[in-house]
């Protein structure tokens, strides 16, 4: 099992979606459970939706036209058929929100890739798994985007 911090700042109507029961009966057992600020996923779980997965979108939060294409990338190097929803997975990556000045050495989490399944009427459905990549501050946010997928390929190529 592997272990992944979560910054708890995001909106809380993504954790409640997450980990509400009516959205998870509906669906395939999650694979990620949260439990005091931090996701723990299931590697193997994930691993096996991912290899069954066809078809996979792409979304940015905010909406960044940077980042889409290298996700689109990373989807046609797994394999997979990029597509709007409704899709088998979802690939959605988000900033890590700051808090203003930063004061010390790199290890700051900048931006999380969060996998999500497939849910009725092509929403996002349980969470599959979520990477998040730490680094320096003033890294810009096409470099973070590359630096968060090649560590999340280094795990699942």
């Amino acid at each position: 099992m592997t272990t992944m911090r979560i910054n708890t700042r995001f909106p809380l109507a993504l954790l409640l979606a997450v980990s509400s029961p009516a959205i998870a009966s509906a669906q395939s057992p999650a694979p990620c459970a949260l439990q005091k600020g931090i996701y723990t996923c299931q590697k193997s779980s994930f691993e096996q939706s991912l290899h069954a997965a066809q078809t996979i979108a792409v979304e940015t939060q905010p909406t960044d036209h940077t980042s889409a294409p290298q996700l689109r990338a990373l989807v046609r190097a797994l394999g997979k058929t990029s597509q709007d929803a409704p899709a088998d997975l979802t690939f959605l990556v988000i900033p890590t929100p700051t808090d203003g000045v930063f004061v010390g050495p790199s290890g700051t989490e900048l931006a999380t890739l969060r996998v999500y399944a497939s849910a009725p009427q092509g929403q996002r459905g349980n969470l599959l798994w979520v990477e998040t990549f730490s680094g320096q501050p003033d890294m810009t946010w096409p470099a973070v985007v590359h630096a968060l997928i090649q560590q999340f390929q280094s795990k699942f190529k």
